[in-house]
């Protein structure tokens, strides 16, 4: 067996999250695959602190496998790291048991200061070809091979990924690939006949967890087991499961020498709300979410934050669009008026579809629109879309919008550290169909669509789309009974 600790475009991250890591996960990782980006931050000029290395030392075979992304330096410029315990694949296959690892830095697309053409892609992979002869082949790619995990928006809705990489893997067929590079598939795999590729990309805000995998090859080098995780679960022993708890939080948490949510009590209210940006509306919810992971019951604070669901008949509502969210393609109802469920559905005429929507939502005035977005997301999307093509009525309507999200977040608490639609209505009850299928990847399946004409199971789609109605009616009857 052959564990393995993957992780990519660690820009905003503590590199101190990855000791942790690597010195709690179980079984110890035998090697740390790094896939690009921000290396320069893992070799520290001032001190000359090389955590790389130093995080290499903490695996079986003390050995961090690396390739630089387009973001990075290039080796002239770049970091120099340990190369006894370091290892630059794209310049050096590493064979580990009966493995090989190769590489490829940089990207083929986009701005950046390592960047080559695919010709330059696959000149470099046929160099490589020799070294999977007799052993099998884990590729590690900063940019995901073209088609797969690699749908970007910075520049415009577009496939990022290399087709030479691409190529290279349909060729050799490694049992695992893993790449970065396009963060909104960070913490993704798919499979292929031959193989799976795991994209660990994460995010580059200031806030954003690192995510990660942990991966098993078996004994045969061929068979193989994946896991993702994200540093939220390192921080202050389930402290932020808590709503409204961060990692600022943790640390004040901390200053009073609490670690774990049990010590969220009523005895410690005011000193919890002395805590700076805090104040007796954050403790009066700590303390209920606690209660609440406690007794493994959901239960509600404020029940008038919810009069819009009492004594009315309000119509539910959910929406997918392609991920750039520029596109409503099915929209998805539950009337409490006619005790029925209807779909929109039009994934090549927006305007027809939101003109029947439109249409639909005035045979239901005034009663409240209630979707769960946590963010405003439907109604906002709903209204630049229909003004977009000059439904002005459409918009009128969304005045009796309402974001059950937001006042869930606020209000209603239960056995679960995330406020998510699917989440929140599991813990009620609630089943998926198909628990593979999630937003994100309905969203990815429509834009493959629009990028490549390539029909997705629209069934499979809509029915996720239904569960989402399903689940929110779940959470609004909870609500009024």
């Amino acid at each position: 067996m052959t564990h393995i600790l993957a992780v990519s475009d660690w820009r905003s991250q503590p590199i101190d999250d990855l000791y942790t890591i690597l010195e709690t996960v179980e079984p110890t990782p035998d090697l740390l695959l790094y896939a690009g980006d921000d290396l320069s931050r893992f070799k520290n000029a001032d001190t000359d602190t090389d955590h790389l290395a130093e995080l290499a030392r903490l695996t079986k075979h003390q050995q961090s496998l690396y390739v630089r992304g387009n973001d990075d330096f290039p080796p002239s410029t770049g970091p120099q790291f340990d190369s006894e315990f370091t290892t630059d694949l794209h310049r050096t296959p590493y064979t580990y048991e009966g493995l090989v690892f190769i590489g490829q830095e940089g990207s083929t697309q986009g701005p950046g200061l390592i960047t080559y053409t695919e010709d330059d892609v696959q000149r470099h992979l046929s160099e490589h070809r020799t070294a999977c002869e007799d052993r099998s082949p884990i590729f590690v790619t900063h940019t995901p091979p073209f088609g797969i995990l690699d749908i970007g928006k910075r520049f415009g809705q577009q496939h990022i990924g290399s087709k030479a990489v691409r190529s290279f893997i349909d060729d050799i067929q490694p049992p695992v690939t893993v790449c970065g590079h396009c963060h909104q598939f960070g913490g993704r795999a798919e499979t292929l006949e031959y193989g799976t590729v795991i994209n660990i990309a994460s995010h580059d805000g200031v806030d954003d967890p690192g995510r990660y995998a942990l991966i098993t090859i078996d004994a045969s080098n061929e068979s193989i087991e994946y896991e993702f995780y994200d540093t939220r679960h390192l921080l202050g022993n389930r402290l932020t499961d808590l709503v409204q708890v961060g990692r600022n939080r943790v640390e004040q948490f901390s200053e009073l020498g609490i670690t774990s949510p049990d010590e969220i009590t009523e005895e410690r209210r005011t000193e919890l709300e002395a805590l700076s940006g805090a104040s007796s509306w954050h403790v009066d919810r700590w303390v209920a979410h606690r209660q609440a992971f406690e007794n493994d019951e959901v239960v509600i604070l404020n029940k008038s934050a919810f009069d819009d669901l009492h004594d009315t008949e309000p119509l539910l509502l959910d929406i997918e669009t392609d991920l750039q969210q520029d596109r409503i393609w099915l929209v998805g109802t539950y009337s409490y008026q006619n005790d029925a469920y209807r779909q929109f559905f039009d994934p090549d005429d927006e305007s027809a579809l939101l003109q029947e929507l439109s249409e639909y939502l005035d045979d239901h005035g005034p009663e409240p629109i209630i979707y769960y977005g946590g963010n405003y997301f439907d109604e906002q999307c709903l209204s630049r879309r229909f003004d977009e093509h000059g439904i002005t009525e459409g918009i009128d309507h969304l005045e009796r919008a309402h974001d059950l999200g937001i006042t869930a977040q606020q209000e209603l608490f239960g056995p679960f550290n995330r406020h998510k639609l699917d989440v929140v209505a599991s813990a009620l009850g609630f089943e998926y169909q198909d628990p593979t299928v999630d937003g994100f990847v309905v969203g990815s399946k429509y834009t493959r669509y629009l990028l490549d004409g390539e029909e997705p199971d629209w069934d499979r789609l809509k029915q996720y789309n239904i569960d989402d109605v399903t689940a929110l009616r779940t959470i609004v009857d909870h609500i009024r009974s």
